[in-house]
């Protein structure tokens, strides 16, 4: 069963808007990134172009048991040039890749990292390139509650965060590619996690790096000039990524082929 059909039956069992209804409840004051911060939370990692950026709460992380109403990841991203409380996270320390209990969601809804939160293992784990070894993991669940997702509730990624960003409506079907290209266009941020992620992933000498800065540089700017047309944003990321492809050595892009 997909993790759509997953969530329907859930929905329909009245769990998911029990669920959802907490959450907002618990998080309604977070909405003021001030009255996070004074409650402990503090933020952990780069701003993701589909998620925003991780503001997390260590205590509630070691925490025994899940609270919808007291998620230990807030995320947030600028929006209309003030940060914007757009989706929580659950986590949980978890030991042998079993899914945490606790909440009315499906198994197959958290997904794991391991390590550090240092900004390249954020980037590795969240790019699903990681390597799980033996040892601690911080199973994760995110809920979009406060931007509606096109891919659900639950889904990693909100690819309707680039368009918000920018004040566009997102179009219905717009492919993810095209929303990448967006978050490209979007600003200094768009562009410093897509260097970083080539970097982290790809292990690009200097020479490599050097090119792919102005590769990245010159999609962005075409990006832009496109936004917020679909079609044309969706075929400037897959140009972007045959321009990497030829100007790295082969075993760099095998690297980042998981990722294009």
């Amino acid at each position: 069963m997909t993790l759509a059909a997953l969530l329907l039956v859930a929905s329909a069992a009245g769990q998911t808007p029990d669920f959802v209804a907490q959450a907002r409840a618990g998080t309604a004051p977070y909405r003021d990134v001030q009255v996070a911060r004074a409650a402990g939370y503090r933020p952990v990692g780069p701003d993701f172009p589909g998620m925003g950026r991780h503001w997390v709460h260590p205590a509630l992380i070691l925490r025994d048991t899940l609270d919808p109403a007291a998620p230990p990841i807030l995320e947030y991203a600028e929006i209309g040039g003030q940060l914007t409380l757009v989706g929580v996270a659950y986590a949980k320390l978890v030991r042998d890749g079993t899914p945490p209990r606790g909440l009315p969601v499906p198994p197959e809804a958290w997904h794991f990292h391991q390590g550090t939160v240092e900004e390249e293992s954020f980037l590795r784990s969240h790019a699903g390139v990681a390597h799980a070894m033996p040892g601690p993991q911080i199973a994760v669940l995110h809920a979009w509650i406060w931007l509606d997702n096109p891919d659900g509730l639950l889904a990693t990624d909100n690819w309707a965060l680039p368009y918000a960003r920018l004040g566009y409506a997102t179009p219905a079907g717009a492919p993810r590619d095209a929303a990448r290209a967006l978050a490209l266009a979007a600003g200094a941020g768009g562009r410093a996690y897509l260097e970083a992620l080539l970097h982290a992933v790809g292990q690009p000498n200097a020479e490599e790096s050097g090119v792919l800065a102005a590769i990245v540089a010159r999609h962005q700017t075409a990006a832009r000039a496109l936004a917020p047309n679909v079609a044309n944003l969706e075929g400037c990321w897959v140009h972007l990524w045959d321009d990497v492809k030829v100007a790295v050595r082969p075993e760099v892009w095998v690297r980042l082929a998981a990722v294009r």
